[in-house]
């Protein structure tokens, strides 16, 4: 890439802008499909967001104050990425869900800058206290001050069994399943201590 070329990208990449939107109609299928090991189907993204991109009121519909979709398009409005965050009314903290960009803009990993401003804008204009971001690539977010969290995402994933080993595979630091969480598989209720 030339130098020429370089440049342009850069003033397209600072030319982007964040624009919320009430329904994912106007994201691009691309840009849900090439999310890395995403676990939702493009289907079930685009169904999720149609059902909480608004709430219903008594005064009719509303953008959802907790569910921030945006597209993030380019001087001649077409959509070259997209952000999906939510925010935690509870301990008023932004979750970054989703972050998709366009090939062509992410620019070895400079695209980031563009979910910093705006994160930095919604925690000024929200009140919030920090960011949450999951991403299997922290080395682009780390230059723009984001920072592995000191606490730690777990998984959990039920593998099928023959009946006779009810032990989670682990590196093994966890105990057996008790006899309460047996009974609850057991009967299919919860059961009292």
């Amino acid at each position: 890439m030339s130098a020429a070329n370089t440049k342009d990208k850069k003033d397209d990449i600072e030319d982007l802008e964040f624009v919320r939107v009430f329904t994912p109609q106007h994201i691009p299928t691309y840009l849900v499909e090439q999310i890395k090991d995403r676990d939702f189907t493009v289907e079930q993204f685009y169904s999720f967001q149609e059902i909480n991109c608004l709430r219903n009121t008594e005064n009719g519909p509303v953008l959802n104050p907790l569910n921030l979709l945006y597209v993030i398009v380019n001087k001649k409005k077409i959509a070259k990425g997209f952000a999906w965050m939510m925010i935690d009314p509870l301990t008023q903290d932004l979750v970054v869900q989703t972050y998709s960009m366009d090939n062509e803009y992410w620019f070895k990993g400079k695209a980031v800058k563009l979910l910093y401003n705006k994160v930095k804008e919604i925690i000024s204009d929200c009140n919030l206290n920090k960011v949450y971001w999951i991403t299997k690539y922290p080395k682009h977010s780390e230059r723009y001050g984001f920072k592995p969290s000191k606490h730690v995402l777990m998984e959990y994933m039920e593998e099928p069994t023959d009946g006779k080993n009810n032990k989670a595979v682990t590196g093994g630091d966890s105990r057996s399943i008790d006899t309460a969480t047996k009974a609850i598989r057991k009967s299919g209720t919860r059961t009292e201590h």
